[in-house]
């Protein structure tokens, strides 16, 4: 990125606690060997061998003094400050909202104003019919992108959602970008959003976990700032909370099918079933009315995720084209297909919805679906994110 004209780097820490922006050339000449092997005067001896001269060594002290400042070391420092943090997480009953008043209004009637304007807009649905229409919904896919950037296209889902679901558990299968231990998260926080607080299914997560051997709220701290649950639980209390009482399943979904053909695979595929059967189980004992929700996002292309194509006119509709095919299998509840579609090229797209959506059509208990609005995203870097809204009956 530049910044005032100049190439940047932004530094941010795995829990996205903060972050710090350099200059292109000091992450190249100087943060780039901050690899536990390079001392100062290693570094300094590199940058004299590049460039012929130069005494660097106070500018290296100030830029670990600098990055020390904002805990962006890997010292006794910033491992004090991660522990508080996941100590006081694990403590609090709340899952607070991390991301109002930045992602979208912090003050209730000033957030209802600006997703009625989702409902509304050009590319929005209108807003629910009070009457609704049919029953029988089973479950959506809606975005997790930033509100500012895709909330007509998560309206098309919840317009669905309004008119059509009867259900008072939802369960949400979200996205983990950041690594975890296993496939997947488990949290039963409540969740604070600014039209009130949503609680978790308490009885059915014990119900589900017990079915497993493994420990799927290892990784719980991963939710803390996680946006692909939070996102739908602030429609989801937008739509209800005046209307009638609900609860919500958050399970967070981490990479998996990247592997093949060895241990890492044979456990991950052998997990990933486990954990599908347990939940279905669960669904069934419950008796509830529910509906599944895969918050997800489809491709990831440009200059910020490692693509060097120009996004012509063109490049965007044969994204456009690629993504509709596969998500084609999708709208056919046809499971293999769609899994092949995404390992064909190697996930060349980087469809970060994959897991959550291949774990809906897995879990659905459904015979039909239907695209309801697909949108692409593509900001000033050359790049762009596409994303889709579709209905389950």
């Amino acid at each position: 990125m530049e910044i005032s004209g100049e190439q940047a780097v932004c530094l941010r820490d795995p829990f996205n606690t903060r972050n710090s922006f350099v200059p292109r050339a000091v992450f190249d000449n100087i943060i780039y060997y901050f690899d536990g092997k390079h001392s100062i005067t290693d570094i300094q001896k590199i940058y004299i061998q590049r460039h012929g001269k130069g005494d660097i060594q106070d500018m290296i002290r100030q830029v670990i003094d600098e990055l020390d400042k904002n805990l962006l070391l890997d010292n006794n420092r910033s491992r004090d400050f991660i522990k508080k943090l996941k100590d006081d997480f694990k403590k609090s009953t709340i899952r607070r909202d991390a991301h109002a008043g930045s992602a979208y209004e912090a003050d209730k009637d000033k957030l209802k104003e600006q997703i009625d304007g989702f409902f509304v807009s050009p590319d929005g649905p209108g807003m629910p019919s009070p009457l609704g229409q049919k029953k029988g919904l089973k479950g959506v896919i809606a975005p997790h992108i930033d509100l500012g950037c895709g909330g007509p296209c998560f309206a098309w889902a919840y317009k669905e959602i309004a008119e059509s679901s009867d259900a008072d558990l939802f369960i949400i299968l979200g996205i983990a970008h950041t690594g975890t231990k296993n496939l997947f998260v488990l949290t039963d926080k409540t969740f604070e959003t600014p039209f009130g607080n949503v609680e978790t299914d308490k009885d059915f997560l014990n119900s589900l976990h017990k079915k497993n051997k493994t420990d799927y709220f290892e990784d719980e701290f991963v939710h803390k700032d996680e946006h692909s649950i939070g996102f739908q639980a602030v429609f989801l209390k937008y739509l209800f909370h005046r209307k009638k009482s609900f609860n919500i399943v958050p399970i967070l979904c981490s990479s998996f099918g990247e592997t093949d053909g060895n241990d890492i695979g044979t456990r991950q595929a052998s997990q990933f079933e486990k954990f599908v059967s347990s939940l279905k189980e669960t669904i069934n004992e419950s008796g509830k009315r529910i509906c599944t929700i895969a918050s997800v996002d489809l491709a990831h292309v440009g200059s910020r995720f490692g693509d060097t194509e120009t996004q012509d006119e063109a490049y965007l509709e044969k994204l456009r084209s690629d993504d509709t095919d596969m998500l084609k299998y999708i709208e056919n509840m046809d499971v293999e297909g769609f899994n092949n579609s995404i390992q064909k090229d190697n996930n060349s797209r980087k469809i970060c919805g994959y897991p959550a959506i291949n774990t809906l059509l897995n879990v659905i208990d459904a015979t039909e679906c239907k695209l309801l609005k697909y949108s692409q995203y593509a900001d000033n870097t050359n790049s762009t994110v596409s994303f889709a809204s579709m209905s389950f009956y």
